[in-house]
């Protein structure tokens, strides 16, 4: 959940807009969001963090999602952003 160096924004709208990136994976049935911890080796086709040693922190629940998705809309999908 750590910005990359680049980023300006506050850290609310990097986490908003890292959890709408793949929220077409969480939204099917039988799947769920987590935050997990490890050591990152690469990144996969879409840009995906991909870990090893990999620890779970916690499942993400929906009105975690849904907030993060209404701060995506305002502050990307709006237009509203610098």
């Amino acid at each position: 959940l750590s910005p990359e160096d680049w980023w300006t924004r506050p850290l609310t709208d990097w986490i908003a807009r890292q959890i709408c990136q793949y929220k077409h994976l969480h939204r099917k049935k039988d799947r769920h969001a987590w935050i997990l911890t490890g050591d990152c080796v690469g990144r996969g086709p879409d840009c995906e963090p991909l870990l090893i040693n990999v620890k779970p922190l916690g499942k993400l629940d929906d009105g975690l999602l849904e907030e993060a998705e209404t701060i995506y809309q305002e502050r990307f999908d709006a237009g509203n952003g610098p």
